[in-house]
């Protein structure tokens, strides 16, 4: 049961920036930063000799890392985008990555999916009919209908939106446990990514790269002291506005935009723990008449409350950007709006 009178004091967004991890590598291998990589709550950057530093070379070949992505698609009766424009977006994921990928979506979609991933590993899972079929959410149609009047983004939102924004914590335990138990592969890792969120052309093929991931949470368990696998991984775009010091556990979500949802993971007990907390936050605010339709505002609480079990990155750094100013869409940015 969620305890909605803790307090993070005025001091929790400063606990937040000491606790809470930076890795020094975007999504594992998209854009690496040059020299430094900053701490997105303090003005001055932290210098890599400081820092103990990835080293892919200390995982043997034999024990590389086995990867799982986890993705859904399923159409919107309201959409700003075409079927056209997903599937030329999703074409950039499934077409060139060969790493291991488990894809909820709908009957109907599912020979689009085959097509696109043209051979390439891939389980499809069709049980649901929409988000709003998962167990976590299938009571909650008449509440996300009720919770669009308060939306203030609602002109560009729907329930049906919501539903497949607050899913990907259930798709992604649900996707690696379902197949773990039918394939029998056992993974160290499994990370949900957007389906929409190749926007761009790239040059990515197995990705993540397993020795990456394996560095990245090998260093973020020893700045955190949190072991490895315990920890989410989940990238922030920017620091949370000076106002959000005064922000408590009884206040809801937090409607800044700080924390990317379009890209997250970690270990099967992590990802488990996720799940957990995500859904029992969910339902305890929504309980309270709280909004809780943009996963992102719910993951900016989680993120404030439990710091050390996160590690993350910052997309835009004052000093050193870890994302090409030229980029039209960095790699990560959400594709399900």
């Amino acid at each position: 049961m969620v305890k909605v009178r803790r307090c993070i004091p005025t001091a929790g967004i400063a606990a937040l920036a000491i606790s809470i991890v930076l890795v020094l590598y975007v999504s594992f291998g998209s854009y690496m930063l040059p020299e430094t990589t900053l701490n997105p709550f303090a003005q001055t950057s932290v210098q890599l000799d400081r820092l103990p530093q990835l080293n892919t070379s200390n995982v043997s070949e034999g024990n590389i890392p086995r990867i799982l992505l986890v993705s859904a698609f399923f159409p919107l009766s309201q959409s700003k985008h075409s079927l056209e424009d997903y599937a030329s977006w999703m074409k950039r994921f499934l077409g060139p990555i060969t790493t291991d990928v488990y894809f909820f979506t709908t009957p109907g979609v599912e020979p689009m999916i085959h097509d696109l991933r043209d051979g390439l590993p891939l389980t499809v899972n069709t049980s649901f009919p929409s988000p709003f079929a998962i167990p976590p959410l299938r009571d909650f149609v008449a509440q996300y209908e009720e919770m669009h009047e308060w939306d203030r983004e609602r002109a560009r939102h729907s329930p049906e939106l919501y539903a497949t924004w607050n899913a990907k914590a259930y798709f992604l335990e649900e996707g690696l446990r379902n197949l773990v138990a039918t394939s029998g592969v056992e993974y160290d890792y499994a990370f949900w990514s957007d389906a929409g969120s190749f926007r761009d052309e790239h040059v990515f093929s197995a990705w993540p790269d397993g020795a990456r991931v394996e560095d990245v949470f090998a260093q973020a368990a020893q700045e955190s002291g949190t072991p490895k696998d315990e920890l989410i991984f989940l990238p922030i775009w920017n620091p949370p506005e000076t106002r959000m010091r005064f922000w408590t556990e009884e206040d809801g979500p937090i409607d800044n935009e700080f924390s990317e949802g379009s890209f997250f993971g970690g270990a099967p007990a992590a990802i488990a723990w996720y799940r957990n907390l995500f859904y029992t936050y969910h339902d305890a605010y929504r309980a309270r008449d709280l909004f809780v339709g943009k996963d992102q505002t719910l993951i900016n609480a989680l993120l404030t409350l439990f710091p050390s079990r996160f590690a993350t990155v910052w997309l835009f750094g004052r000093d050193d950007l870890a994302v090409p100013l030229n980029a039209e869409t960095p790699h990560g940015s959400c594709g399900s709006t």
